[in-house]
Formats: C-alpha cells, structure tokens, sequence
C-alpha cells in the first residue's frame, strides 16, 4: 500500500507512483501506523548489522600496494626531526589522464605467393587448357613454396587456405593432363 505525503491519501495500485491529485511521489507505507502523527520520514534503520559495526575498525590483513590510496587513520605515523621541514598536506594538483595508446593493429602478413597459386590455378581452369599444364604446374610449384614458407615462419606468412586451393588446383590440372597423356598414348598403341 502506498500514500501521499501531502494530502494522506491511500493507493492500492502497485503500478501507481505519482499522486492522482497532486503529483506528488507516493511512499510505500511497510507498517500501518498506530498513531495518527506516524511520520514515515522519522524511522529507525530497517537492518541493523552488529557484526560489522565490531569489525570495521579492525586492521587490514594485508598491506596496500605502492602507490596505492591509504586512508589518513590507516597512514603509518611520520617521525620527523625539529630542524626537516614537514611535506605539504594538500595533494598534488589534479592532472588529465594520459591519453590512451594509439591501436596499431595487427601486422599483415604476406601471402603473395599462396594467393598467386589460387588465382594461376583458377586461371588455368577457366581458360580451359589454352596453355596445356603450365599453368597447373605453376599453382602447383607456388602453392609448395607458400605452404612451406608458412610451415617455418607462421607469424610472418599468411594465406595457408589459398595455398592448399592452390595446390588441389594445380594437381587435379597436372593429374588431368597426365591422364589425357596417358589415353592417348594408350588409344594410339592400341589403333
């Protein structure tokens, strides 16, 4: 049940949070009142914790690290002698934070020679054996070398799927030639 402060008036709503008649913020009302002059806004604390009011003036398990934030009743006493000069108690002036560190990104890495292989294998695919298995032989050889280089520099080379594309291109060319090379010389033995 909730209340108006200013005209005492009852809601049931939950949804209702506002006055209907003046606007005002209504007050969740947790206990009937007993006497007619209850006034919510002079009430005890609700939860009353015992346990830690005992235990917070306790010293902390471990020390703070350096530079880290001390409490001045938690600071270790300065001893100083009559003649040295006492350090400021004001702190130092406010400074800006240091801006953030430029992104430099990742470093690319090469893969020239893996995508050349995919793209002379594909070539020679598509132009459907204009040049015979040159261009099978060629993915091939750059597709072994790019393979090879990212096998032994993995931080520095790139591109391992375009070599194997390269390589699978590239040999199905070479394999198709020879097996045409081979019908052939079949075909013509038998003729």
């Amino acid at each position: 049940m909730k209340y108006c402060p200013q005209c005492q008036k009852r809601f049931d709503e939950a949804w209702l949070s506002f006055c209907s008649d003046d606007g005002t913020p209504l007050i969740r009302e947790l206990t009937p009142p007993a006497d007619p002059n209850w006034n919510p806004k002079i009430r005890g604390p609700e939860v009353q914790t015992p346990d830690e009011q005992q235990t917070q003036w306790l010293p902390k398990k471990e020390p703070p690290l350096p530079g880290a934030w001390i409490a001045p009743d938690e600071r270790p006493p300065m001893i100083h002698a009559p003649w040295e000069q006492r350090p400021p108690a004001t702190p130092a002036p406010w400074q800006p934070p240091p801006p953030p560190a430029p992104y430099l990104g990742t470093k690319q890495k090469e893969q020239g020679l893996a995508v050349a292989s995919m793209i002379v294998g594909i070539a020679g695919v598509v132009m459907l054996g204009c040049f015979g298995p040159i261009p099978g032989i060629i993915s091939l050889v750059l597709g072994l070398v790019a393979r090879s280089q990212i096998n032994k520099a993995p931080e520095r080379y790139g591109g391992k799927p375009y070599a194997t594309a390269g390589i699978i291109i590239g040999g199905l060319s070479v394999a198709f030639y020879v097996l045409m090379l081979i019908w052939l010389v079949v075909a013509s033995s038998l003729s």
